[in-house]
Formats: structure tokens, sequence, C-alpha cells
């Protein structure tokens, strides 16, 4: 994962070293992310406070060499949803020098001058005790209410699972709340929502445009803004179903489970059969290095896009429709 750093704002990081999260944040800094520098190596060197912090950034192993005099989006013009280019643009941290918050910093990660950690510390899924991972049983979950500390914001959300829409009435429980908990810390931004399902396992009495309605309703209380919502109605394969583990992908976090995410039923108890979920942070750094999650999910998913038939909206920064 990136992070884009501006001087003001690291200077403003370096002064927060007595808060408790600072030596987490700075070895997640330097284990776990590409770390993009707008100003030269010379400046850094050439300045009293940043000095040593760069030795010690740079003893040891680090992730990746440090790039200077970084091109990324000027936050000032084109860091919006209509600037951003690339998904790797959408899934990296910012620190920024502006004293205020950009826009687009209610569904990405990006820092005014003052709040860095506040900022870093959303990639950590247990943000408690820093860890990148959460596996929680089914009884641990509870509800799907239950996820909103483990979240973090986005600009989308793709749903990979062929059977949720496999039954009406599990819908409140799942569906709906799992994307309404998915999009609670984002704000005034229409959230791209895709949904990847098996056309032949969806209920002869489950309408789309109604469920799309719900979604969009339901998520533009929340945001403030309606979102898009499109449905990619994949064929039955035999021996090659469209997931065989069942995936949510944002643009910091991966959600897995081997079982339909319908985990509750209709009076909210436990349903499923399957051990649980793994919530993981993109700033893990396997996930980004070995290609595991954007490059590979994303892939497989533009593979069923070929095959399918697409419903609604058609509108995705991760994806692209015909």
């Amino acid at each position: 994962m990136n992070a884009y750093i501006e001087i003001e704002s690291l200077r403003s990081l370096i002064n927060q070293r007595s808060d408790d999260r600072y030596d987490e944040c700075m070895r997640m800094l330097k284990r776990n992310l590409n770390l993009n520098f707008s100003f030269s190596k010379a400046e850094a060197l050439a300045d009293p406070a940043i000095q040593p912090w760069f030795i010690g950034l740079t003893s040891g192993a680090i992730a990746k060499k440090p790039v200077w005099d970084c091109d990324y989006p000027d936050p000032n013009y084109e860091l919006s949803l209509d600037g951003i280019k690339t998904i790797d643009q959408l899934c990296a941290v910012y620190l920024l020098n502006d004293e205020k918050p950009q826009k687009i910093s209610t569904a990405m990660l990006v820092s005014c001058r003052g709040h860095e950690l506040d900022t870093l510390s959303q990639l950590y899924v247990r943000k408690e005790i820093q860890e990148f991972e959460y596996e929680p049983a089914p009884t641990q979950i509870g509800s799907w209410k239950n996820l909103r500390d483990y979240t973090a914001p986005c600009t989308d959300i793709l749903i990979s699972d062929r059977y949720i829409l496999s039954r009406k009435s599990l819908l409140g429980r799942n569906l709906y709340q799992i994307i309404n908990t998915l999009v609670r810390r984002t704000r005034n931004i229409p959230i791209n929502i895709v949904l990847f399902v098996e056309h032949n396992s969806i209920a002869s009495d489950i309408d789309l445009d109604d469920v799309s309605n719900t979604i969009k309703e339901s998520v533009e209380d929340i945001v403030g803004k309606e979102p898009n919502v499109t449905f990619v109605l994949c064929p039955q394969r035999p021996g090659r179903p469209v997931f065989h583990d069942r995936l949510i992908l944002t643009n910091y976090r991966a959600i897995t489970s081997g079982d339909s995410f319908n985990y509750f039923n209709e009076q909210g108890k436990v349903r499923t059969t399957s051990y649980g979920i793994i919530i993981s942070s993109l700033a893990k750094r396997c996930n980004y290095v070995q290609e595991k999650v954007i490059n590979t999910y994303c892939d497989q998913l533009r593979r069923e896009i070929a095959g399918a038939r697409i419903q609604g909206d058609k509108k995705s920064n991760f994806l692209t429709f015909r």
C-alpha cells in the first residue's frame, strides 16, 4: 500500500512522539507501506527534525526504498473521485500539509496536518491492539452491526457471494446490515456498490430493483449521498463457482468467509456453519506484495464480468463495465 507524505505533515507526525500510537505507526510505515515523499531527500537530510527520523526509518529492514519528489494527485485539485486514476491511488493513505480536511477525507484516508496518527491508525483492523487482522466466529459477531469498529472509509464496495440473494427473508439481517455497516465511516460521497451473484441462485420472489432501491435509501440516509448499485449476474458454471470463498472488498479492507454471508436468520440467530470471517487490512504487507487481494481478486471478478449480465448503474472505481 502506498503512503503519500508532504513535508509539513511529516514534521507534525514526528512531533507526536509522545502519543501511545506513535511507535506502532512508525513500524507500520517502515515495514508495511511504500513511502512516497513529495519533497527531496536533500530537504529531508537538511531538516534537523526529519534527519534523525529518516535515519532511524531506513536502518534495518524496510518495506521498500522510499520514493522522493514523487508524482501523485494534487491534493488541491486532483485528489477527488474525478482525479483519482488508479486502484493504488484509491487504496493509498495521504498525509497532507492542509490545515483543514479535504472533502475526499470522508471516503479515503486523507489526513490534514495534526491528524496523521488518527489517519494511520485506521489502517489497523483492531485499533486498540494495533493488529491488521481479526477473525471472529459467528457467535462473536452477534450481528453485522457489531463490525463497525473494524471498518474504514470507502469509495467502493465489492461483494462476491453467489447465495447472498437466495432468500428474501435473510436480506434484512445480512446483506442490508453488512452494507449499512461498511458505509458508516463515509460521508457525502456516492459510494459504488457492486454485487456478484449466481443468477440461478436468486430467489424467485426477489426483485433486483427493489433490492437496489432499499440499498440506495438506507445508504443515502447514512452517507448523505445516494450510492450507485450494480448487480453482476453470473451464469452457473459446473465446477467453477463465482468464488468458493465469499469476498467483500473495499478501499482498505478485505473480508472473506468460507460460507455465504447469510450468517443470521430472520430472528438474528446464527444459522451458518462457517468458522467465521477474516477481516484483513490491505496495509498488511502480504496482501499487497503478494498481490493477493487487489490484483488477484479484481482480476477474477473482471473475468466473471466478461460472461455475466450486468444490471444497475454500472459504476465502479475498481472495475469497468461494458
